[in-house]
This record gives C-alpha cells, structure tokens and sequence, in this order.
C-alpha cells in the first residue's frame, strides 16, 4: 500500500473484507441469476421427460428412471401441432429476412446519406415502442381486413417486421458508422457503384449486427402472441402460442406433462439459436468509437 493511500476501504473495511465482500455479492448475484432465467427452464424440461400420470400426482424435483419417458413429445406429432409449427417457422423466417434486409438498407442510408431531419426521422423510429402490441393489433385488424391481409402469414409477417424495425435500424446505423467509409471509396474508384460497395464491402463487415438483429427479429417472432392471436384468427394459419391455447381449449385433457413437453419444444430454439451465435450477437452490440 503507498503512502497516499487511505489505510481503509470507501466503506471503512479493509480491502481484503470488501474483496470477499464484493466476491460474495458476485455470487448472490449468480445465484439470483440462475434461480430466475435457469431453474423455470428445468422445470420445464424435467416435468416435460416425466410419466404424465406421476406429473398429475407428485411433485418431483429430481425424476428417476423408472418415471422417465418421451412419451409426452407424442403431443407434437399430432396434425393440428405440424401445422403451427410450419406456420411459425414460415412467419419466424420471414420476419428475419424483412428486417435484416430493410434495416440494412435504412442503417446505411442514415450512416452514408445526408438528408434533412437526419436525426429527427431516426428518433421518430423509436416512436414503435412506446405503444403495446395489444393497442396496435386491433386498429392492424381492421387495416388488415380492408385490405386483404387478414388471416395471412404476409400480414403477421409485416406486423412484427415493423415491431423489431426500430431497433435492428438503429443497430445498423450506428455499426455501419464504424466502418470507415474509405473502404467503399476505394471500390469506387476501382469501379463499383455505391450498390456494389455496399453489398461487398458494408455488408460482409455488419455480420455480427445482422446477426444481433436476426436474433432480436427471431426471438419476436417466435414468441408472439398477442398479434398471431389477434390477426391469425384461424386455425391453420395460426402460430405456436395461440395455437397451444386453443388445443388447451378444446381438449378434453390436456395433462401438464404434454403441455411442458409443448413449452420446451417452442423455447429449445430462441435458446440453441442464441447460444451458438452468442459470440457475433455480443459483437453486434459493441459500437467502436469513431
């Protein structure tokens, strides 16, 4: 310790007590972590491989072999369950590219261009999150229906583009603000047009924040509700989670087991699709300064 240094710490301990100290709170706090965003996932899984009968019966934390089964998976093999799979995949997938694609376009048009009321256009975008889902889809339902959108994947599509627009344009425009712009005029003056500057040299260099909003798009998509309840009032063109309510509805039984073994069929993906994209999706979020 130098003699400048206060023989305490800025709460009056030691530096050894407010190391373990600070070392213990890292720990609470790993495991309040755990307790909220790992242990309902386990329980779900768990309760998911479990014998339905043992699940309707007995609380079971650590299920043994004799009432592990995949039995209750043969809920998703049912026609009604195909069809909001393929329904979400489709929306989930086309959701992705229409934001990537416009929120790339629209990033680098505010990183390249100037144009009056730059700044206020782009602050007007965040102007979609301060209204709900639930306040927007019955004025989009009647929208819809006047102009031929109602009950169409297109339709949902285009909804949740336009929730996770926002974000995935302002994520682009300040990643593409990183790059140095010098890389696209040495294509021009290779040659290219700003289209194939672009394309070459803009686009291979945004990787991680396409990845970052694809994900943010995808986990949207995947697990909305509120407007595939609201604009995909039919059966068979309706997605996973207002379908799993309405087979909730109009089964007779539906034991808990089957419908934990629906949960962890439609949470596996976001969760696989983050984790083994974690190291661009983090990347994505790092802004170098200018």
């Amino acid at each position: 310790m130098s003699q400048n240094e206060p023989p305490g710490g800025i709460f009056g301990l030691s530096y050894d007590s407010e190391t373990r100290a600070f070392e213990a709170l890292k720990l609470v706090s790993t495991a309040i972590i755990v307790l909220v965003g790992v242990w309902p996932i386990y329980w779900i899984a768990q309760l998911a491989f479990t014998d339905y009968e043992t699940v309707e019966n007995v609380v079971t934390v650590f299920p043994t072999q004799d009432i592990f089964t995949l039995g209750n998976f043969s809920v998703l093999t049912q026609p009604e369950m195909y069809t909001y799979m393929i329904n979400t995949v489709v929306v989930a997938i086309g959701t992705i590219v229409t934001v990537v694609l416009v929120s790339l376009v629209a990033g680098y048009g505010l990183a390249r261009l100037e144009f009056p009321y730059k700044e206020h256009f782009a602050r007007v975008l965040l102007i979609g999150y301060l209204f709900s889902p639930i306040v927007i889809g019955i004025p989009l339902y009647q929208i819809w229906q006047n102009i031929g959108l109602l009950r169409t994947r297109v339709g949902l599509i285009i909804a949740l583009s336009a929730i996770s627009m926002p974000f995935s344009v302002w994520l682009m425009w300040k990643y593409i603000m990183t790059i140095p712009e010098a890389h696209e005029e040495a294509a021009w003056v290779d040659g290219a047009s700003r289209w194939r500057g672009f394309r070459d040299v803009v686009v291979p260099q945004c990787r991680p924040a396409i990845i970052a909003a694809a994900l943010f798009a995808f986990a949207l998509a995947w697990n909305d509700f509120t407007f595939a309840e609201i604009l995909l009032p039919e059966t068979d063109t309706t997605t996973f989670a207002p379908g799993i309510l309405r087979a909730m509805g109009q089964a007779q039984f539906l034991p808990d087991a089957y419908l934990m073994a629906i949960s962890l069929a439609m949470t596996l993906p976001p969760l696989l699709f983050a984790y083994f994209m974690q190291s661009y999706l983090l990347k994505g979020f790092q802004v170098r300064a200018l």
